[in-house]
């Protein structure tokens, strides 16, 4: 037979598991901040020439490691809802940001723009991502 415990109600279950989650969101937020200042100090220390190259090579193996167990991580917790939420949100990011990118590099092309770089590639897409996961929560579909 299954156990269940049913000395808390369903609301009180919701809401903890709602507030774990969070918790959860605020610490990674803040342990990919600080992995974030620390890697882009140590490249900043290898360009002044204090630190030696395998430095920043590890610390951004570690920001690489520390952001795929993330990614893995967070799509454990969730439910199928958020799942298909995210899943739409970056396909729609994906496409936004190419087609922004796209007709950037065309521009660029024609002498009228600068070239995109690497980061104006990452904001688009990361930009469009979370500009239609926010619809997606909205409702607006």
């Amino acid at each position: 037979m299954t156990k269940h415990d049913f000395s808390e109600s369903g609301e009180a279950r919701h809401n903890r598991r709602r507030n774990a989650f969070w918790r959860y969101l605020a610490l990674t937020f803040s342990a990919s901040i600080l992995i974030g200042f620390l890697s882009g100090m140590a490249s900043g220390m290898y360009a002044s020439g204090d630190l030696p190259l395998w430095v920043p090579l590890l610390a951004g193996a570690l920001a690489i490691a520390g952001i795929t167990w993330f990614s893995f991580d967070y799509f454990k917790r969730i439910d199928e809802l958020d799942l298909m939420d995210n899943l739409w949100a970056h396909l729609a990011g994906m496409y936004g940001g190419i087609i922004t990118i796209g007709g950037w590099y065309l521009l660029a092309e024609l002498a009228l723009i600068r070239f995109p770089t690497a980061a104006d590639t990452i904001i688009a897409l990361l930009g469009f991502t979370f500009l239609f996961y926010g619809i997606r929560k909205l409702g607006l579909r």
